[in-house]
């Protein structure tokens, strides 16, 4: 097997694809945040503690896809479902989950205390109990949405706070909005594997019920827009509201584009999840220029930023375009 295979494989196992750019970004909002407020970004100080965190929230939710698979083998063999940690052997996947368990050592070696032992200790063990038996949150209805949007979208901040008590606040706020937008996240999931769910005997909170989750998601989303209001309030960032206000204006013509043409929810499909492109785009790509001005070394993760998200950006610009000249070819735009 070639060297570019392994690759694929490992990115496979550990499903790359479905996290680094729809969750890593955020992660780092809070965090920059507190190297904006304190002047951070002179220096290697701040580089070094993103590079640190980064290390860690990359294994950690390689882990928690992995464990995922791991757990859930069985089932995805009987709905033939692609899994490939359940094609290696039970030892190998251990090995490959404590490796990946290990991901966490840099930052916790740089900020060693009991406090954030204890926090990483947390975030590990809700990320593995929303699949592994006996706890499998993922089948216990609501308590399932609130574990897997936690575990994977609030908790992963803690350690942050572990390493300086001043970010509390920041890991709060963000932890908050993180939580809600991990509720929109694995509704639309559920909703969308409802039928294989259906088919190999897994109860979830979307598959038991006949209707409603897109109200719902609706709902999380004000919540939402309403916390990244006071955010941009406490974050006190020029731009900050340039960029919630191209997220808002680039969502009317996806909205149609989605709605109306592809004939799909707009809340409850991966198509275009609303205010993604804020947390996972605008907003890091803001702080990081900010602090590329100061220390050019910034400029190496504006580059790995635009690297990964510049072609899930251009699709939804590319949406936005398709539906505002659909809407003024059908004549609409005449009105």
């Amino acid at each position: 097997m070639g060297i570019e295979n392994r690759m694929y494989r490992i990115f496979r196992m550990i499903r790359v694809e479905e996290w680094l750019f729809s969750k890593i970004p955020f992660m780092f909002v809070p965090l920059f945040t507190y190297i904006h407020t304190y002047g951070l970004y002179h220096g290697n100080y701040g580089l070094g503690l993103c590079l640190q965190y980064f290390i860690f929230i990359v294994t950690f939710y390689g882990f928690g896809y992995a464990i995922n698979d791991f757990s859930d083998k069985e089932i995805d063999r009987k709905a033939g479902k692609e899994n490939v940690m359940g094609e290696i052997s039970p030892a190998a996947g251990v090995l490959v989950l404590g490796v990946l368990v290990t991901g966490c050592a840099p930052f916790l070696a740089m900020h060693l205390s009991v406090r954030t032992a204890l926090l990483f200790a947390a975030v590990y063990f809700w990320g593995a109990a929303y699949s592994v038996r006996p706890f499998r949150f993922k089948e216990r209805g609501i308590a399932g949405l609130l574990v897997s949007s936690l575990a994977q979208r609030s908790l992963p901040l803690l350690p942050l706070a572990g390493a300086d008590a001043r970010m509390w606040k920041g890991v709060l706020l963000w932890g908050t909005v993180g939580f809600l937008t991990g509720l929109r996240y694995i509704l639309i999931h559920q909703y969308e594997d409802m039928e294989n769910d259906r088919q190999t005997g897994t109860r979830t909170f979307v598959n038991a019920r006949n209707g409603g989750i897109a109200s719902i998601i609706g709902a999380c989303l004000c919540l939402e827009l309403f916390l990244v209001s006071a955010a941009g309030i406490y974050g006190r960032m020029a731009g900050y509201w340039i960029g919630l206000a191209a997220c808002l204006a680039l969502s009317v013509p996806v909205f149609y584009t989605v709605h109306y043409i592809y004939r799909k929810s707009y809340f409850a499909s991966f198509l275009c999840v609303p205010l993604e492109d804020l947390y996972n785009f605008y907003l890091p790509l803001a702080w990081l220029l900010v602090f590329a001005q100061a220390q050019p070394l910034w400029a190496a993760p504006v580059a790995v930023l635009l690297l990964a998200g510049w072609g899930k950006m251009c699709r939804k610009w590319g949406m936005a375009y398709f539906g505002i000249t659909h809407w003024r070819k059908s004549g609409n735009g005449r009105n």
